[in-house]
């Protein structure tokens, strides 16, 4: 389903009138529903939701996504994907790359995090993948730059992924198991970008136990970044852009959902201080 430019700046005008001049949650092709909640099938359609997050319909084949409130959480209504890795339907804190310049930030984004400066970041997301008609993964997309300010396009410095449940990938490939937060996770890295003007380190964990298609997590992702750094593949001085949750779809995906995302940062401040900072 896709909308004109004018269907959609006539639908904001009316939404501004309607709430009061709040109109960030409309700026994308996203449709209020009349129960409350909303969904967009607009390729890169994106809402802003609860506790400073957004949800964004990412992708190059065509998917709707939707939720029943405004909460932190989306589902996949429809899915017509094909393509290996073409969707990644996600919610994110922070900024994401959407082939803007600058990126995509969520509502109240700050400047970016120096690594050497954050203590801790403890997430929690509540995901479901279903049995049939779904191959793909579901996974934390993790961004760093290596310079601090808005992100400008790609951000140049690493890019951290945390499989936590895959469907029809086959056997997990690593270079080194590593246990981190009490789960064992294969470890794989490589240089993405190549032939392209920007480049990263693209550094994978793939959980290899206990991975199940529905299940909570709560992780310490800042245990992740000490691992990283310790591999040379991250360093202390790069800054944290973005964190983003979702699935990386490579066929079908109606069902796909998260529910009660969280993303809490504890940054050290100085004289040993600590500065919390929730999102």
């Amino acid at each position: 389903m896709r909308f004109s430019r004018r269907f959609v700046a006539m639908l904001a005008a009316l939404m501004f009138v309607l709430t009061g001049g709040i109109t960030y949650a409309f700026a994308a092709g996203v449709i209020p529903l009349s129960g409350g909640g909303w969904y967009t099938c607009q390729h890169d359609g994106h809402a802003n939701v609860a506790n400073d997050m957004d949800v964004r319909n990412n992708g190059g084949q065509p998917m709707c996504v939707g939720s029943s409130d405004w909460g932190d959480n989306f589902t996949v209504t429809h899915s017509s994907v094909t393509q290996d890795w073409a969707d990644f339907p996600n919610i994110f804190s922070g900024c994401e790359l959407d082939g803007s310049l600058p990126q995509l930030c969520t509502h109240d984004h700050s400047t970016p995090l120096r690594v050497s400066s954050i203590k801790s970041d403890v997430s929690s997301v509540t995901y479901y993948y279903p049995q049939r008609g779904f191959r793909g993964n579901t996974a934390y997309d993790i961004w760093f730059d290596q310079a601090g300010g808005h992100p400008a396009g790609r951000d140049n410095g690493a890019e951290i992924m945390i499989w936590l449940g895959t469907k029809g990938l086959g056997s997990p490939g690593y270079i080194r198991k590593v246990e981190i937060d009490g789960i064992w996770w294969g470890y794989d890295t490589w240089r993405a970008g190549r032939g392209q003007v920007t480049q990263w380190n693209y550094i994978r964990y793939w959980r290899l136990s206990n991975s199940t298609p529905k299940s909570r997590a709560t992780l310490n992702l800042v245990s992740f970044f000490h691992d990283a750094e310790a591999m040379g593949r991250l360093s202390p001085s790069w800054y944290l852009t973005g964190t983003e949750y979702g699935f990386e779809v490579c066929y079908g995906g109606r069902g796909l959902a998260v529910r009660n995302f969280t993303d809490n940062v504890t940054v050290w401040q100085p004289l040993g201080g600590l500065k919390h900072r929730s999102s």
